[in-house]
């Protein structure tokens, strides 16, 4: 049987890999436009600060493929996928690609938001990081234009992680966010609010509630207008505004596609023996572009090509770490029930904002089962949530693994209970008393 992988980002390479774990004799080729083998996005705003070199960056060498008998074509672009004859064409060879079985694992491109002046000058001043030859383009215009001031718009990972190494670049850097919070899709209003403290503390300005309108230009960028009037001058502006999944070979193919390529629990598009992995892919109306699903997706589906359907895909719960050197952020699953709708009976929060302790904890559960969490300044506790996530837990242990802790008054019973208030028992101040009987704070004694 021969398996043809159209894409050697994370998705492709891992379905290659999971593939050649259970059979041997599988011949496997992978296709992509890339010159560069298998590497990974995440650190691609250090190759814009030079903190790593592209050598840094790829995961598998030439000599992995050869080990596991993968042959991987680089520079090859796939122009056409033939569902009835199973055969693919690449750019400048004549002779198609046949294959038994194909994974379209195409990936995503950036989100070009509809700003005046941004298309006209994408390369002159406007950019996005995607990929390597995005982030040599990007270092190289700060050098060659001698520039001083930048704007990130996007308050999203990918944004915050590209400020930062932006900044290291000795830029003025402001980060731009349409939303009343930075990253929107992971936080509260109220942990947001203490991660731009943190942001700005580093020294990277930023502005809420920015739509931006335009990107001023006189031929140079000159800075963004925002709608409410706000100029903000820079010489380069990066767009980091979410992805788009890449469908077009999936369409021209006639597959079954939406906003991704559609596929069912067993990772199968509309037309036999074509699969889709990764960031192209639509399941049940969602999609999902973050390097876990990809993952999950691979794994499952290298199953699924070798015949064996005893795995299906039920979806990725999300988590997101933030990698900003002295930042501690992870946000997992259900982090915020009243922005999705699933506010009820059941649901129950458990909060603590330590200002002082610069710390946030929150963690949500429905009837028990550990539906997501914040953790911000707080890492022990990660291993415990992952763990048991979508798990029914026992609130004692619960509240040991993040360290929120119930006080009972000695004299007249009364809690005091870390997880409803913002403040530690511990950080109360000495003169603190009871509210129900007035007894001191060394009256009350942590329950156990």
């Amino acid at each position: 049987m021969k398996v043809v992988i159209i894409g050697n980002g994370v998705a492709g390479t891992f379905t290659a890999q999971h593939i050649r774990d259970q059979d041997k004799d599988t011949d496997i080729e992978i296709y992509s436009a890339e010159k560069y083998l298998y590497y990974t996005r995440i650190k691609l705003p250090e190759l814009i600060s030079e903190k790593i070199i592209i050598e840094d960056m790829i995961v598998y060498k030439q000599d992995w493929y050869e080990r596991n008998n993968i042959k991987v074509f680089l520079k090859q672009k796939v122009n056409k996928i033939l569902p009835k004859d199973k055969k693919i064409l690449i750019e400048g060879i004549e002779n198609p690609i046949a294959y038994d079985k194909l994974v379209i694992a195409t990936g995503s491109v950036p989100n070009m938001l509809p700003i005046k002046n941004a298309r006209e000058m994408i390369g002159k001043g406007v950019f996005s990081l995607r990929s390597i030859d995005d982030a040599l383009e990007i270092k190289n215009f700060i050098k060659e234009n001698n520039v001083k001031k930048a704007v990130i718009i996007g308050g999203g990972l990918l944004g915050l992680e590209l400020a930062k190494q932006i900044k290291d670049c000795n830029l003025e850097t402001t980060i731009v966010e349409f939303f009343p919070r930075l990253l929107p899709r992971q936080l509260d209003l109220d942990c947001g609010g203490f991660l731009k403290e943190e942001i700005e503390r580093i020294g990277i300005l930023v502005e809420l509630n920015a739509a931006t309108e335009e990107i001023m230009e006189d031929g140079s960028v000159r800075g963004v207008r925002i709608k409410d009037g706000r100029n903000i001058r820079a010489e380069i502006i990066l767009i980091q505004a979410g992805i788009i999944p890449k469908i077009d070979l999936a369409k021209d193919a006639n597959l079954e596609t939406n906003r991704g390529i559609i596929v069912n629990q067993y990772l199968e598009t509309s037309e036999p023996d074509i699969y889709a992995v990764g960031d192209c892919v639509e399941y049940k109306n969602q999609i999902w572009g973050i390097i876990p699903a990809a993952l999950e997706q691979s794994k499952i589906l290298a199953g699924v090509i070798k015949g064996k359907k005893d795995l299906e895909y039920k979806g990725t719960v999300p988590k997101n770490t933030l990698k900003i050197v002295g930042i501690d952020l992870t946000s997992i699953g259900i982090y915020d029930p009243e922005d999705v709708d699933f506010v009820g009976a059941g649901w129950k929060i458990l909060r603590n904002m330590n200002k002082k302790g610069k710390c946030y904890k929150k963690i949500v559960l429905k009837e028990n089962v550990l539906k997501g969490a914040i953790l911000f300044g707080e890492k022990k506790a990660i291993s415990f949530l992952n763990k048991n996530l979508e798990s029914e837990v026992d609130e004692k242990e619960l509240r040991e693994a993040i360290a929120l802790y119930k006080w009972i008054c000695g004299d007249c019973g009364e809690v005091y209970d870390e997880a409803l208030m913002d403040l530690l028992f511990k950080d109360l101040p000495v003169e603190w008393k009871c509210t129900k009987c007035k007894a001191s704070k060394d009256k009350y004694r942590k329950e156990i």
